[in-house]
């Protein structure tokens, strides 16, 4: 059995883990925050104009979801 940590160096990875976690439910809320206003924007004008719904509107709104996704996954540099 592995020996326990060090008080301050439990503390120090506890409280990393717990600011990583809160990013990542942020980031999980951004982007289907995103996708979900796209979606119900998107409802409402081609409820307005037709002719504008479709396969069109649908490739708008995934590259604008992967383009969320992909900046909200990239780190900072230090």
């Amino acid at each position: 059995m592995a020996r326990p940590l060090p008080k301050d160096l439990e503390d120090r990875i506890a409280g990393t883990a717990r600011r990583s976690e809160v990013r990542s439910v942020a980031v999980a809320g951004f982007i289907l925050g995103g996708a979900f206003g796209f979606g119900l924007g998107a409802s409402f004008f081609s409820a307005a104009t037709p002719e504008w719904g479709g396969p069109l509107l649908f490739a708008i709104g995934a590259g604008c979801v992967a383009a969320l996704w992909f900046f909200a996954g990239r780190r900072r540099d230090k």
